[in-house]
């Protein structure tokens, strides 16, 4: 894959990886990944497109947001400056887990920046549960992290998003790439969001994809994200979370024909 670039946003580094040339795609991971995340995607798709995905705030080489508690927006407002000073003014979105609610809310932000909107194995935050509960789920977590490290966390936890279990190891890669304090900003702006509120003020090509066998983002709040979108809907058999790593090629088929037709 190509090699890791950085710039530096509000005093704050950002790292990415880019390859090709074209239309641009902008891929965003999850709280399970960082930019190589899209090695299968980079591989196949860069000899037509603009191919540029983020090391996400706190995640691989990019340092932490400046807030205390973030926000989705927060996320998504950095996102909107990082594609500005890399020379973006319109993309295909393309997310995966938690990467789906920044994209949503990126879009709804920034109307005409996304042109057509790839929603993989994506979350839809905790904002409609209780107050306390989403307290109570933060603590349990910064406690996992805390107890456990990153890594052995990601070794717990991660290896269990598979159905692929020969992708085990490289999963636990992904995930424990993550600075602790990086990834419980990120859960603790996934506790507050609701990715319906970005839904409801978009009208974008968009294709969802779910993992019959994901375990975090189950195919039902999938498909209600499709229905939100009037959008394409597909759910991949032998397939848990990591659905761009698992399965590559139906991934890679579904994704070119969206990119033709959008």
């Amino acid at each position: 894959m190509s090699a890791l670039k950085s710039i530096t946003i509000d005093g704050r580094r950002v790292a990415y990886r880019e390859a090709g040339h074209g239309p641009a795609i902008v891929f965003l991971h999850g709280l399970g990944g960082n930019a190589a995340s899209w090695e299968p995607q980079f591989e196949t798709f860069a000899g037509r497109y603009r191919l540029v995905a983020w090391d996400m705030p706190g995640f691989g080489e990019s340092e932490l947001l400046a807030v205390s508690e973030a926000s989705t927006h927060d996320y998504s407002s950095l996102a909107r400056k990082f594609t500005a000073v890399i020379g973006i003014e319109r993309a295909i979105g393309v997310g995966t887990s938690y990467g789906t609610v920044i994209l949503a809310d990126l879009a709804a932000s920034n109307p005409g920046l996304i042109s057509g909107m790839v929603f993989a194995c994506g979350v839809t935050g905790m904002g409609e549960r209780e107050p306390q509960e989403r307290a109570r789920l933060r603590a349990v977590r910064r406690g996992e992290i805390e107890s456990l490290g990153q890594r052995k966390f990601a070794e717990i936890r991660n290896s269990t998003y598979v159905a692929n279990t020969a992708l085990v190891v490289r999963v636990v890669e992904l995930a424990a790439s993550a600075q602790p304090e990086g990834y419980m900003q990120a859960y603790g702006a996934l506790t507050e969001s609701n990715i319906f509120n970005s839904l409801s003020k978009l009208d974008l090509p968009a294709l969802v994809l779910a993992g019959a066998n994901d375990p975090i983002a189950k195919a039902g709040d999938c498909e209600r994200v499709a229905r939100a979108l009037h959008a394409s809907y597909r759910c991949i058999e032998n397939c848990g979370h990591y659905v761009n790593l698992e399965q590559a090629e139906t991934f890679n088929r579904l994704l070119g024909d969206f990119l033709t037709r959008v």
